[in-house]
């Protein structure tokens, strides 16, 4: 998940003179294709449930916590990309947001999964918490999962745009994939399949805004060296 970073992020072509409001406009549409699971996950019926063999992980409701502290790390990070990032890092955000997101409920819709609800003990309140996601935000829409694949997003960019931060970003996002599994909330498949469309969408991001080019990305996966001509 690691990425360099190039001068040409930061260099003086690269001002911010997309309009905040704009900005705002878009990532709330990338934002309201995301919202479409809400239906799905509560309204579709049928499927399968990719549980595999080896998703033997208890529900500890401690976990529901960072669980749910990923909703203010969302606001926080998209508040930022609006706030700082230039117009072409923003446009690489915006084009891999929109791409992930499209795959994903396009996933839930004409693929769905599903993760069976579990019995809750308790009255702490972790398990309360945790009791209102499994009772009354539905049982669909496990794979890949939202949680995963926006967070690995933001991880992946947060990590090529501040180097300094990637430690603390991949610990994030492990700490979150944990506590999906944990919440029994998803199964590995669907933590996996977050990944995979998070990555789609990267690469697609960077490459919609000028970053990689096709021949760049194919030499990339072959190993070869990457050279500042692909990034014009």
């Amino acid at each position: 998940m690691s990425s360099p970073v190039y001068s040409a992020e930061t260099s003086e072509t690269n001002h911010r003179t997309l309009p905040r409001k704009k900005r705002i406009v878009w990532i709330l549409l990338a934002c309201c294709i995301q919202m479409i699971y809400l239906p799905t996950s509560n309204r579709v019926t049928g499927g399968m449930e990719p549980k595999l063999p080896i998703d033997i992980f208890p529900v500890w409701p401690g976990w529901v916590l960072p669980y749910v502290l990923c909703y203010i790390l969302w606001f926080a990070s998209f508040t930022r990309v609006i706030l700082k990032a230039d117009d072409r890092q923003f446009r690489s955000f915006l084009a891999a947001c929109i791409l992930t997101f499209t795959l994903g409920v396009s996933t839930f819709i004409f693929f769905p999964t599903y993760v069976k609800p579990v019995f809750l003990q308790g009255s702490d309140i972790f398990t309360s918490i945790l009791r209102i996601f499994h009772e009354e935000t539905g049982r669909y829409a496990a794979l890949p999962s939202g949680h995963v694949y926006i967070t690995t997003l933001l991880t992946l960019f947060f990590s090529r745009w501040y180097p300094r931060s990637r430690l603390l970003w991949i610990l994030i996002l492990i700490v979150v994939s944990l506590s999906t599994l944990f919440t029994r909330q998803h199964y590995i498949l669907d933590v996996l399949g977050g990944y995979l469309v998070a990555l789609a969408g990267y690469y697609f991001g960077l490459w919609w805004a000028g970053f990689y080019s096709v021949q760049h990305l194919f030499s990339r996966r072959s190993g070869k060296s990457i050279t500042s001509s692909t990034l014009n």
